[in-house]
């Protein structure tokens, strides 16, 4: 890289700076990068508010970097997201508010830490001063924080979690300032630990750095390696709801999840903590079904799969989350219904044996009630679209609508289109295809379409009777309604039963009592 012309000697403030609360920077010319040619389409895309203020900023003896994962981001050629960090040299925390304030609304969360949030409406920026974080206890609120807006820039960078992370980028005179050779490392591939010291003191540096492994297709150098394994008892302090995070980003951000999860089998972490994931490495699969090998192995390819699924399917966090879950855990039965005869292996009803090992994994990593109400029903369902396609296809049984609903019913507040995206990777991670035939999942596109024309493919089967139609008919009404409706499903489901044929079975009788008792003796009949 060609370094900047302008003689820089001195890092951070002079003694005279300091006393009027604001000065010029003074960075080594080792530090300094000239921003290559390719990289200007995304440092061109900077927000004209976070340029007018650093430039005010600038103009009153302060510097304003571009800091973090956003500078990463754009030298790898991506546009600045909404989300931005901005770490201010020179000037006192009142100082940078008045400023930001001219410019739209500040929230004092974080202020405590020297953090301003800044945010108009739809850009998000937090503004903060050069900052020590000392471990004083246990957990991710045991640091005792120390801000200076005269520190050094190294030591400030120092606090970084990895090199790739640590470079800051001033938008005022469109330099990079890359004190750890973070930008080498960056075009190398490589994940390297900035400070031992700081990064064993939070343990969730390990999983920030599993999701970068994923999403960047980095490489871990062998001391930062090291390291991130003796930290990996040290996740136990860490509460739930902020490893799950990493897990999301590790899930929806990387094209390759499955490199950031060997990471984790490498590491330790699946051993110590997720014991359902560990026995996929243990369990053998069928070679005609599954030549790419064992389960694990068929798991990590389900998961770079999904991971393009969900991209081509623009799907929303929640939803997306939902599908990689599903396919992460689809086969988590396997390993307790394996059997083995001869040279061959099956595992019979793995889809519902999987509901177990699957919640203990949801319940692990803090997922959310909502959530695990749609994983667990793609999982214990995730053959469906085989099973239909074969037995229409290949068997000659004709799959009803009825059992289309009921499959829909089952899935509930899951769907068929959900169901359909995680049975695709399933498929997709069996390596070398198995059936020419079935090249662009045909039984996925099979059963979308059926369930189209039932209008159920993304929600459950409306009820072919309601309680307005038990009132109309004279009943008052019921605790019982809900009985004579489920049971108006079931007959409409299970045998055919037309809204005119079971309205007209109820209007025979006076109370719904003896209504209800007329449904159900259909049902045992039929």
């Amino acid at each position: 890289m060609q370094a900047l012309e302008k003689p820089r000697v001195q890092v951070g403030f002079t003694d005279e700076e300091r006393s009027i609360g604001f000065g010029r920077m003074n960075i080594p010319n080792s530090y300094i990068s000239k921003i290559p040619r390719f990289f200007t389409p995304a440092l061109s895309a900077i927000p004209q508010t976070v340029m007018e203020i650093a430039k005010e900023i600038d103009e009153l003896g302060g510097k304003a970097f571009l800091v973090g994962g956003s500078v990463r981001d754009m030298l790898l050629g991506k546009k600045p997201t909404k989300d931005l960090d901005i770490e201010v040299y020179g000037m006192e925390p009142g100082q940078i508010q008045e400023i930001v304030e001219k410019h739209g609304k500040v929230m004092d969360v974080g202020k405590s830490f020297g953090v301003l949030k800044y945010y108009d409406g739809t850009l998000e920026i937090d503004f903060s001063l050069p900052r020590k974080d000392s471990k004083i206890g246990q957990g991710h609120r045991g640091f005792a924080v120390d801000t200076d807006p005269f520190m050094d820039i190294k030591e400030a960078a120092g606090r970084r979690d990895f090199t790739i992370n640590s470079m800051l980028y001033d938008p005022i005179d469109e330099v990079l300032i890359d004190c750890f050779n973070g930008l080498d490392d960056l075009k190398k591939g490589v994940l390297r630990v900035v400070d031992k010291k700081s990064f064993a003191e939070d343990p969730l540096r390990v999983m920030r750095g599993i999701q970068f492994i994923a999403r960047f297709d980095l490489a871990v150098d062998l001391k930062s390696f090291s390291l991130m394994q003796k930290t990996v008892p040290s996740l136990a302090e860490l509460p739930k709801e902020r490893i799950q995070e990493e897990w999301k980003k590790l899930l929806l951000k990387a094209m390759k999840p499955s490199l950031g999860l060997k990471t984790m089998l490498d590491l330790g972490i699946i051993e110590r903590y997720y014991p359902e994931l560990l026995k996929l490495t243990e369990t053998e699969q069928d070679y005609i079904w599954h030549p790419e090998g064992n389960v694990w192995v068929h798991t990590l390819l389900c998961m770079n799969a999904g991971a393009q699924i969900v991209h081509r399917e623009h799907l929303r966090v929640r939803e997306a989350f939902v599908i990689m879950l599903s396919i992460l855990c689809h086969d988590l039965g396997k390993p307790e219904t394996t059997i083995k005869k001869g040279d061959r292996i099956s595992t019979p009803v793995h889809e519902s044996v999987g509901e177990k090992p699957t919640r203990a994994f949801l319940n692990q990593i803090g997922t959310d009630n909502e959530t695990k109400r749609k994983v667990i029903p793609l999982v214990k369902n995730h053959l469906a679209p085989f099973s239909f396609y074969e037995a229409e296809f290949q068997k000659g049984d004709k799959i009803t609508d009825g059992a289309i609903r009921r499959l829909a019913r089952r899935l509930y507040p899951a769907t068929i289109y959900e169901l359909t995206l995680v049975a695709e990777a399933d498929y997709m991670g069996k390596g070398t295809r198995l059936h020419d035939q079935d090249k662009n999942f045909k039984s996925g596109a099979w059963l979308i379409k059926r369930s189209q024309e039932l209008k159920v493919d993304r929600d459950k089967p409306e009820n072919i009777i309601e309680g307005k139609d038990l009132i109309a008919m004279g009943f008052g009404p019921s605790k019982i309604f809900g009985r004579i409706i489920q049971t108006a499903n079931q007959l409409r489901d299970e045998h055919e039963f037309t809204r005119n044929k079971i309205l007209n079975l109820i209007k025979k009788h006076s109370s719904a009592k003896d209504a209800l008792i007329c449904l159900m003796q259909e049902t045992e009949e039929e």
